[in-house]
């Protein structure tokens, strides 16, 4: 049986939540009481007699995690949920939790108590969901769902391998292209420390562990007088060892993170699902931390850490760098404003060794689908009919446009058929107590690819705005001194793209008998990658290494190979 990929993709995309981007919306601005031209052909009359033939509809969302301002609860509370109000007649409630995202999808599902529109980000968890019977089914509605089933037209054939019966459950959002996703989750580090030793050109893990073991020397203790840390990252997160451990297999040029931080790794070169954990460069990720550790650069806490005691000792100043999750703009501003702008931070590339002597052109992924992404509507819903028009209405340009750019004539400008951000739009953006609602809806769909004027919708994805919005004064400045003109001139230069198509897709039943023998193989490397950093010495790392092969080996994990090349197979010729 072929299902979607669990957890595929979940590492960059909740890192990418968790430090970067900037806080979204404006601070009180009334949409209602001053209308632009462009917000009455937003919310036309005709629709005001729509609205008064249809009842108030006011809809639980619940999210992992804040959205943003936290004194917004419900969606009418933002300029663009004012219009959406205006439009449908639908109010959301925002419900944030804090904790464990799968688990409470799972226990959701075991009380029949789950909310009308549910964003589930494991498809383990989506598979259950659809074989409960707690899901609606949106063929009946694509019929009357233009944009939606124009937007999406590649992607719902793929989207229906979810299902058993070949039917359309979900949907996917924050759809991506190189434009949008061009930059790496390499290391972020902090500007004064690469001052210090005059802006050197970090790449290889060589010139990393030389720069930190200098950097911890020039800057011994943080402001509040702890010792500084050379390397801290989240490894104590469920993604954490899972997915970021190893991954330098995605700076180079035949790997990226598509095929999940399951038991399976694929290679784009020769269009064939390897194994993970054997790896020639995932085993190079591991030797690369324990060098670090080894050094005493890895901070002890690595393997407990989660985002929010990382984030601490970035804030804090005990922290010269980071592993894969980069502090983004707000954390900048907010040790600007501890006053400490020199100790900001910047993202800069990493590759192996052998990656750095290859000299290929890196794998950047194109999400086109992806597994972390899922949005359903479920059995509970009181009216799914005219959520499906929402999600319609968002997926057309009118509504792309409104929910990631804001309203013309205040928020953007058109200038020779392009979008260009007004003053207010780059303040109410930086703004964390912000309430134009950018961020807030992204559960209809989040399409970050180029728009129909061949510009994103969002220009958080433009470049020529993007460094502007997301970067301060003093992190530009370090970036000239690099001779960089922009934050991304070396991915700019060095990536190509990776589209997911199919590969996010391939999924053995996880209850068969290779599905459990998958889930072993993921079980062995998450529990075994901390005895390979760990190592007291390079003769123990690779007589662990040797022994941690011979032992995995034995539970004969080319059967798994070997089975999802042959889905992969069947499923390529069935969607061509």
């Amino acid at each position: 049986m072929v299902k979607v990929k669990s957890k595929s993709l979940s590492v960059a995309l909740a890192i990418v939540l968790a430090m970067t981007v900037v806080a979204a919306c404006s601070k009180g601005n009334d949409a209602a009481s001053s209308a632009t031209p462009a917000q009455k052909s937003a919310s036309p009359s005709a629709t005001n007699t729509a609205k008064a033939e249809k009842p108030l509809y006011t809809v639980k969302y619940l999210n992992p995690g804040a959205l943003g301002n936290p004194n917004i609860t419900k969606s009418d509370q933002t300029e663009i949920g004012k219009i959406i109000k205006d439009k449908f007649n639908i109010v959301f409630e925002y419900v944030p939790y804090p904790g464990s995202w799968e688990e409470k999808a799972n226990l959701m599902l075991a009380a029949r108590d789950y909310p009308e529109i549910l964003w589930i980000q494991s498809n383990t968890t989506l598979d259950k969901y659809i074989k409960a019977g707690a899901l609606a089914e949106l063929d009946p509605y694509l019929a009357d769902s233009p944009n939606f089933t124009k937007r999406y037209e590649k992607m719902i054939p793929l989207w229906r391998l979810a299902s058993n019966d070949g039917k359309l459950y979900n949907w996917q959002k924050d759809q991506s292209d190189l434009n949008t996703n061009v930059r790496g989750n390499d290391i972020g580090v902090r500007i004064d420390a690469l001052a210090k030793q005059g802006y050197p050109k970090l790449l290889s893990e060589d010139d990393w562990v030389g720069f930190l073991k200098q950097a911890v020397k020039d800057f011994p203790t943080a402001p509040n007088g702890q010792k500084t840390i050379g390397m801290v990252s989240p490894w104590g997160e469920s993604w954490g060892v899972a997915g970021i451990a190893g991954a330098m297999h995605e700076k180079g040029g035949t790997y990226t993170g598509l095929a999940g931080n399951e038991g399976v790794i694929f290679n784009s070169e020769t269009m064939k699902y390897e194994d993970y954990f054997l790896n020639r460069y995932v085993q190079e990720s591991y030797h690369f931390f324990n060098r670090l550790h080894r050094e005493g650069l890895l901070d002890p806490e690595i393997f407990t850490d989660k985002s929010a005691q990382m984030k601490e000792k970035v804030l804090s100043g005990r922290a010269i760098s980071t592993w894969y999750s980069i502090p983004g703009y707000s954390d900048n501003v907010k040790i600007k404003e501890a006053g400490h702008p020199e100790m900001q931070y910047i993202a800069q590339p990493v590759r192996t060794n052998t990656q750095v002597q290859e000299n290929k052109k890196r794998l950047i992924m194109e999400l086109d689908t992806g597994t972390f992404l899922n949005l359903v509507i479920t059995k509970n819903a009181k009216d799914p009919k005219r959520l499906m028009e929402l999600v319609d209405w968002a997926s057309s340009e009118e509504g792309m446009t409104l929910l990631q750019a804001g309203i013309e004539g205040k928020h953007y400008n058109v200038q020779n058929g392009k979008r260009v951000p007004t003053d207010l739009y780059y303040k109410e953006v930086q703004d964390p107590q912000s309430t134009v609602g950018f961020g807030y809806f992204t559960f209809l769909g989040n399409d970050l690819r180029l728009g129909g004027n061949g510009q994103p919708y969002s220009f958080t994805n433009d470049w020529d705005f993007k460094d502007k919005l997301v970067q301060t004064p003093e992190t530009m400045e370090a970036f000239g001194k690099l001779g960089w003109k922009t934050s991304v001139d070396y991915w700019k230069a060095t990536t190509t793209g990776a589209p997911s198509g199919i590969i996010t897709t391939v999924r053995i039943e996880p209850t068969s008998e290779l599905g459990q023998l998958h889930q072993k193989m993921t079980e062995f490397r998450v529990k075994n990658t901390s005895k390979l950093v760990l190592a007291k010495s390079e003769d123990e790392f690779y007589k662990i290494q040797k022994d941690l092969t011979e032992e995995y080996k034995k539970l004969n994990p080319e059967r798994v190979i070997n089975e999802y090349n042959k889905l992969y197979d069947e499923l390529s010729k069935k969607v061509k």
